[in-house]
């Protein structure tokens, strides 16, 4: 018994101190979370504070947003029936523009026109501005060999033609093409010599024949004028001489009676 009573007084105080520390331990956990729920109520109410400026602020942006919202409303609207002026002032334009091109496609056609002809004009200038012409006589008199080129020492007109060329034509007697195209050449010569022939040369090939008849032979010496005429295309380099071809042949050339000439004139 004795025994007994010793261990329920032992128990009941083990019970007693673990009371005692439940409750201490459950007053510092009590306090602690006290401490906690004040702190977090602080933390509410400041948060509280917070919204409720963050609503304030919003509900002050929201009005000003819906100002904007609403002034560009109206802008938009300014810019929709700007917009609708525009599109007809456009189409009005285009109409305006579709004239002008009309215009434009008009009198491209008589720019074109004026253009051909002005194109024309300047071709005929050119064309002039290579026109060839010579005019030379025999001077003095002389008998012209047979195949040797007769020579037409007095010049009579000269264009188109480099120094170079009309110093070497009066020497020599032959005609050197330097602008190419369709030439005019005529020859007359006054002679005494019966049945005498000359013949033009195109480059060394006969390209026409003039004849000094025979009518007066054995009537002493009577004068003659024969003549020979041709056309012919020419190219740069191409060469023009004159030939007794038959016999010698007197040609008549005293200074002052241009009777005896060559003619050459670049026509085309």
């Amino acid at each position: 018994m004795s025994l007994r009573k010793e261990m329920e007084e032992k128990i009941a105080r083990e019970i007693r101190d673990k009371l005692q520390n439940l409750s201490r331990n459950f007053s510092t956990e009590k306090r602690g979370l006290d401490k906690k729920v004040k702190k977090l109520t602080n933390t509410v109410d400041l948060m509280q504070s917070d919204l409720k400026d963050i609503v304030v602020s919003v509900d002050s942006n929201v009005t000003n947003l819906a100002e904007k919202l609403k002034n560009h409303l109206s802008s938009l609207k300014m810019i929709r029936s700007n917009l609708q002026e525009l599109t007809v002032n456009t189409s009005t334009i285009q109409t305006a523009i579709g004239n002008i091109k009309t215009s434009a496609d008009i009198n491209n056609g008589r720019l074109s026109v004026q253009a051909s002809k002005l194109e024309d004009l300047k071709a005929a200038v050119n064309d002039m501005n290579l026109r060839v012409a010579l005019s030379a006589c025999v001077s003095p008199s002389y008998t012209a060999v047979k195949s040797s080129v007769i020579k037409f020492r007095n010049i009579i007109t000269s264009k188109g033609i480099t120094y170079q060329h009309l110093a070497s034509f009066r020497s020599s007697g032959v005609f050197v093409c330097e602008v190419p195209g369709l030439y005019h050449i005529s020859v007359v010569f006054m002679s005494y010599t019966h049945n005498a022939h000359f013949k033009i040369y195109k480059t060394d090939i006969e390209l026409m024949t003039g004849y000094n008849n025979n009518y007066y032979t054995g009537n002493g010496i009577r004068w003659q004028s024969s003549a020979a005429i041709g056309v012919t295309e020419l190219q740069k380099g191409d060469r023009i001489d004159i030939k007794p071809s038959y016999k010698s042949m007197y040609i008549y050339g005293d200074t002052g009676d241009n009777y005896s000439c060559l003619t050459i004139v670049r026509v085309k």
